[in-house]
């Protein structure tokens, strides 16, 4: 079968996961979604880092391409996503911490600075060839953004949830912005290679990204990462259909490099 087959199978896997455990949920089996989900959760971020490194670590240093690096930054990240979600799984387990997204989103932090790394490096990279902006406008612009964006959001939990502690919000807001500037980026890019093959992959990075998106927003609104079953399926989710993108960025390789023979 073709890289291309085990995406579309990555794919059915995490609707199916989905739809078995909202079903276990309706009839009552909370519990038994949160135990299940908080085990799958690291093993699948580890599987599909491991996978995204084995595809694009090697030639990504040997091709000095920016996709491929950016892939490898991708894969590398849900390697320390993983680590959070183990840290889950202690945290959860000891029941001795009132800081558990304080907690978790510290270990986040390293995997998605990989991710800003990856996204942003061929962002830069796009701009050199493409000439999008000038010269350093676009980076300005993102700090100002990233920069203004962070202070009001903390500002806003800190009056709207007066008793969380400042620490956790100075944590997970950040990952919320970056978060948000990540799903942008990828969105521009998408939108100027829309009608080409490469626009599969990025649509699935792009959705894959929202996931975790839309599970930190409930972060802010409730203490949704203290074992929360969602907040689990949201990461598995987000996971697989990463692990899909890999698979077919990787299948665009191979029918580039296919092309290439042909016309040697």
């Amino acid at each position: 079968m073709s890289r291309l087959t085990y995406a579309v199978i990555l794919i059915l896997l995490g609707v199916m996961f989905l739809v078995i455990s909202f079903f276990l949920l309706v009839i009552g089996f909370d519990e038994l979604v949160s135990n299940y989900s908080m085990i799958i959760a690291p093993i699948t971020a580890l599987l599909m880092g491991i996978m995204g490194i084995s595809f694009f670590g090697r030639e990504s240093f040997l091709k000095e391409d920016r996709y491929h690096t950016l892939n490898v930054w991708f894969a590398l990240g849900l390697v320390f996503f993983s680590l959070a979600d183990i840290t889950t799984i202690l945290v959860y387990i000891s029941s001795n911490s009132s800081e558990i997204c304080f907690t978790i989103g510290l270990v986040q932090i390293p995997g998605l600075l990989l991710w800003a790394l990856g996204i942003v490096g061929y962002l830069k990279s796009l701009d050199s060839s493409l000439r999008l902006t000038e010269g350093t406008q676009l980076w300005l612009a993102l700090g100002i953004v990233t920069s203004l964006a962070t202070l009001s959001l903390v500002v806003i939990v800190t009056i709207v949830f007066p008793s969380r502690n400042i620490l956790s919000s100075l944590v997970s807001v950040p990952i919320l912005v970056v978060l948000g500037l990540i799903m942008c980026i990828i969105t521009g890019i998408f939108w100027i290679f829309k009608d080409g093959y490469i626009s599969r992959p990025l649509l699935l990075l792009l959705v894959g990204v929202a996931f975790l998106f839309i599970r930190n927003i409930f972060w802010q609104i409730e203490n949704f990462c203290d074992g929360n079953a969602l907040n689990q399926l949201a990461a598995i989710e987000s996971y697989l259909i990463l692990g899909a993108s890999f698979l077919i960025a990787s299948e665009l390789n191979v029918i580039l490099e296919s092309r290439e023979k042909k016309m040697t």
